[in-house]
């Protein structure tokens, strides 16, 4: 049994915001195997983006906990129909093959929105809770996730329902993105308003780099996604072009990726170059090749060929299995 400073260093590394970190704590000391979930909503292609998310799902797995992944496929197109209604039962599949073939496939309980948020008692406790929330808060809690262009209600209604998602799972701990965070503070003020007694805990991380850096990965902007589906030739040009500057960490999705996606996967980063340029280069640890690149130990383009290599490996399971059932993917055609 992992101890209680374990499970906790687990769940905490990485992280930008814990709400609250003294409730997390109560709670492992007073749990034997506290329960934590994921929602994610299959709207456009799914991209190699998550890979914060997918490394947080793996310290929630390993730290002890049951671990829900919900796919939210109402919620999707709830978000002014991201995804059309007529399409999220085969984009929640995609999303679903997709996460399973990339690892989460053991010790993880998938679960579909739609599978408990049509029945009585949820949309009971929804009207209960849509009395509880102004506009205006409503608006907010959306503002970061939802497209909220020109606001749709179901987008209002988006935030008040992920809230209620967390009381039916009868979860312990929500994991999001920060832009996140809006949701879960309203849900912390309304809940209790029907009786939720227990604080709702949150886990927050930064969101996947897009690949031309300075913003999020997002499925809207197909030149700065990589889609975890997609042939090899593809990933070699993305990331060829990828944003990588010298010497520079913070803000780099090359070197985020080695972090999050390939580092928890491999025993060995190999790095290969010509001996003119010092020969090949191996790292156990990221830490090596944080500190290496940092002093311009590593050319930009040495480590790209790198990740190139392995994520080529790491996505095969994906780009195998849709090569073989690839009018799934007819659905992402025009995005």
């Amino acid at each position: 049994m992992k101890s209680k400073e374990s499970r906790l260093q687990k769940i905490v590394r990485d992280t930008v915001e814990i709400v609250k970190l003294e409730e997390l704590v109560e709670l492992l000391e007073k749990k034997e195997k506290p329960s934590s979930y994921w929602g994610i909503a299959p709207t456009g292609p799914p991209h190699i983006g998550y890979y914060r998310a997918i490394a947080k799902q793996r310290d929630f797995i390993d730290a002890g906990l049951k671990h829900i992944i919900l796919i939210a496929d109402i919620h999707a197109a709830l978000d002014d129909q991201k995804a059309p209604w007529d399409e999220i039962e085969l984009r929640s599949s995609i999303y679903e093959i997709s996460l399973k073939k990339l690892g989460l496939n053991e010790s993880v309980k998938y679960v579909r929105g739609s599978s408990f948020q049509k029945s009585k008692e949820y949309v009971s406790k929804l009207y209960k809770l849509l009395t509880f929330v102004t506009v205006k808060r409503a608006t907010r809690a959306a503002s970061e996730v939802c497209r909220m262009k020109n606001p749709k209600v179901s987008e209002l209604v988006y935030p008040v329902m992920q809230n209620l998602d967390f009381l039916e799972l009868d979860v312990d701990i929500a994991y999001g993105g920060i832009d996140q965070r809006h949701i879960y503070m309203m849900g912390r003020e309304i809940l209790p308003k029907i009786g939720f007694q227990r604080p709702l805990i949150s886990v927050f991380t930064p969101p996947g780099l897009s690949l031309k850096g300075k913003e999020k990965m997002s499925a809207s902007k197909k030149e700065g996604r990589l889609e975890v589906y997609a042939p090899v030739e593809e990933i070699k040009n993305k990331i060829s072009l990828a944003y990588c500057p010298p010497k520079t960490l913070e803000g780099n999705p090359v070197i985020e990726l080695c972090k999050y996606f390939i580092f928890p996967r491999v025993s060995e980063f190999k790095i290969e170059r010509s001996r003119k340029f010092g020969g090949d280069i191996c790292f156990k640890e990221f830490s090596e090749l944080e500190k290496t690149y940092l002093s311009g130990g590593i050319h930009p383009m040495d480590l790209k060929n790198a990740v190139i290599k392995y994520l080529i490996d790491i996505l095969k399971p994906v780009r195998e299995y849709f090569e073989k059932h690839s009018d799934m993917l007819k659905v992402f055609e025009k995005e």
